[in-house]
């Protein structure tokens, strides 16, 4: 079963803005060589919103929470304030783990910046990012 959705927001707000944050260093660490840089400065960097974050972070949750999903499926977002949209594909699922690759082209640029995390389904039920 393939699974295709699209997250489109003017304005998501989470509750926890710590995802984000793990998002966006995981976004700019995988576009950058590795260097010693407060999270602070990294996201400053970031030509990502905190809005595109949550966003991103929408996509993905809608994937791994999905009972059914399956490797190949998908979730497109975008952003109408910052331009910025991209993919989410399921990429492995191995036991209670799914693997995730982002494909994010912030301010609605050609320009792509991939971002690859994984996450397991913990014995309470609670998804943990565990890459």
């Amino acid at each position: 079963m393939n699974i295709s959705f699209q997250v489109k927001t003017s304005m998501i707000k989470s509750a926890a803005f710590f995802p984000a944050l793990v998002v966006a260093a995981s976004v700019v660490f995988a576009s950058v060589p590795a260097t010693a840089k407060p999270l602070s400065r990294i996201l400053a960097q970031s030509p990502l919103s905190p809005v595109d974050f949550d966003t991103m972070r929408a996509a993905e949750s809608a994937l791994y929470e999905h009972a059914r999903v399956t490797v190949g499926s998908s979730v497109k977002w975008s952003n109408p304030q910052t331009r910025s949209h991209g993919v989410v594909n399921v990429t492995a699922k191995q036991g209670a783990c799914v693997s995730l690759k982002h494909v994010t082209h912030p301010n609605g640029g050609a320009a792509t910046v991939s971002a690859s995390r994984r996450f397991c389904r913990q014995a309470s039920g609670k998804w943990l990012l565990s890459q």
